[in-house]
């Protein structure tokens, strides 16, 4: 095999690994980023809108309503008309769940955001392999390559 056989396959390594490269910098690595960005803001404003909406259902009386309807699915007898210690708890337990669901988007924004800087150690050193192939494409033509199995081309098996 001579040099000029290996320049077409050089490209097209080369070729390959550019469009490898496209798709992380260009949409593999965004998409992680925004995913990141996203678990962050809700990490934020969810538990907060979460416990304003408890909150507010709960001074509106609309918790104690639904609170009152799931008593009386379920056949418990109801309360004095104060604020049941009961209802007080599931507001509590609400609460609770609006701080595990920023617990839970707070690591997934952690994760999201290490793939990210995986992919982009990828995407530098698809590069780096890209310019390597195209270095060595260069140099192809340079000098040819030496066909160590063809014994053909051994002047000393033939007799030479």
């Amino acid at each position: 095999m001579n040099a000029t056989d290996l320049d077409p396959l050089i490209r097209a390594v080369a070729a390959e690994n550019a469009v490898l490269l496209q798709r992380l910098r260009g949409t593999q690595i965004p998409q992680h980023v925004g995913m990141a960005a996203a678990c962050r803001t809700l990490a934020v404003e969810l538990p907060r809108t979460l416990a304003a909406q408890v909150e507010a259902d709960l001074q509106s009386g609309a918790l104690a309503q639904r609170w009152e309807a799931a008593r009386a699915a379920a056949a418990v007898p109801g309360a004095s008309g104060e604020l049941d210690s009961t209802l007080t708890a599931v507001a509590l337990m609400l609460r609770e769940h609006g701080r595990a669901v920023m617990r839970h988007l707070i690591l997934r924004d952690k994760q999201w955001s290490a793939d990210a800087y995986r992919l982009e150690g990828q995407a530098v050193a698809l590069e780096s392999v890209i310019q390597r192939l195209h270095r060595a494409g260069h140099h192809a033509g340079d000098a040819e390559v030496p066909a160590a199995a063809d014994p053909a081309s051994d002047p000393a098996a033939n007799g030479g």
